[in-house]
């Protein structure tokens, strides 16, 4: 057995080094094209559309852009089924390049979240629990000088009266399943969406919610409507405002980012979910593999006096390569996070071998080919 390894133990160990690089790498790129398909896809048998892993719509043209209207009354109303419970995505955002996070609805998990950056900084707004898979759901979101209202099914559940969310929020592009700013795509079945010029009254809520649920959206009030979409095109890249002179929705044959990101500074990418603190562990957990055959690799066959410098610079300069290429990738996210998280778990791996017994083993088992004991 000691000849197996005094003959080949340095082969097997660049093998293992090169295996583990070539499985991150097609798990961190993977699709490997920054031309992937966009999965909206049209019911076909009733109104609707249905978002898939990497799905998105952007509106035709932008919102005008009016600071007048700060001070002025919107609704929105959001008609959909979320196809997940244990996930948190972007549904729906207005971006524009001075402020692209400034009205965003998103899912985090079984919570609703409405964030705004203003003036006085990101501010959100959660309804929790009332979000669940395969149920469908009418979101209604009243915003103006009285303050910011969530309704879930007619009933409100969570207000604020200083949350500042205004019409002058409704400008720019509007982007539809998806965030403006990396891939962040939300999954369900969406069958329509509302923008009111004004702020509704609790009884139109409830009483929008019973139209919309009885298939009677056709008797909504359109004359305070900025936008109105209903999904009943069935075919095509194009989803009509029914509002004349409205703004349409386009559906792009290939899925996109408005804007991608490159390597996003931690605190924009935090988020204070249970989604977010799985994400950070699988990223610490998934490289610490790489630590685990680098730092005999390092020890082994490059002879190394600091193998476990080594593995981690190795490991965070991977990540980092890594994160380079997902921002040409429109399904990935590009992120400082992911480095820091990645580079970690390469640590992590290799300080296995800092125990005196790992030292022992490794010592003993590559006997033949001079390791020295090192730090």
């Amino acid at each position: 057995m000691r000849s197996l390894i005094s003959r080949y133990g340095k082969q097997a160990l660049t093998a293992l080094v090169a295996i583990a690089v070539c499985a991150l790498l097609f798990a961190t790129l993977w699709p490997f094209t920054p031309y992937p398909r966009n999965e909206v896809s049209w019911l076909g048998y009733e109104d609707g559309v249905v978002f898939g892993d990497y799905a998105t719509m952007f509106s035709t043209r932008e919102f005008p852009r009016d600071s007048a209207k700060a001070d002025q009354d919107f609704s929105l109303e959001f008609w959909m089924q979320p196809a997940h419970s244990k996930d948190s995505n972007v549904m729906l955002a207005f971006y524009t390049p001075e402020n692209p996070w400034q009205f965003t609805v998103r899912q985090d998990e079984s919570d609703l979240n409405v964030l705004h950056v203003g003036p006085q900084g990101v501010k959100s707004l959660l309804a929790g629990e009332v979000m669940a898979r395969g149920r469908d759901l009418l979101v209604t979101l009243t915003a103006g000088s009285e303050g910011t209202t969530i309704y879930i099914d007619g009933k409100a559940r969570k207000f604020s009266s200083d949350f500042g969310l205004s019409r002058a929020d409704l400008c720019g592009e509007m982007v539809v399943g998806n965030s403006p700013m990396g891939n962040n795509s939300w999954g369900g079945v969406l069958r329509g969406i509302a923008i009111y010029s004004r702020s509704l009254s609790a009884g139109e809520v409830a009483a929008h919610y019973a139209a919309w649920s009885g298939n009677r959206s056709d008797t909504l009030n359109r004359g305070d409507m900025l936008a109105f979409y209903r999904f009943r095109e069935r075919a095509g890249t194009t989803v009509k405002d029914e509002i004349p002179g409205g703004i349409d929705l386009n559906i792009p044959g290939h899925y996109s980012i408005w804007r991608q990101a490159l390597l996003t500074p931690p605190w924009k990418e935090f988020e204070a979910t249970a989604a977010y603190a799985r994400d950070l562990a699988e990223n610490v957990a998934g490289f610490v593999p790489l630590g685990l055959v680098l730092y005999p690799y390092f020890l082994v066959v490059r002879k190394s006096k600091r193998p476990w410098l080594m593995s981690y610079l190795s490991g965070a300069l991977l990540s980092l390569t890594i994160e380079i290429l997902q921002a040409f990738l429109p399904a990935r996210y590009s992120g400082w996070t992911d480095v820091i998280t990645n580079s970690s778990g390469t640590a992590l791996g290799a300080s296995v071998y800092l125990w005196s017994g790992m030292q022992k083993f490794l010592t003993d088992l590559f006997a033949d080919t001079e390791v020295k004991k090192a730090a």
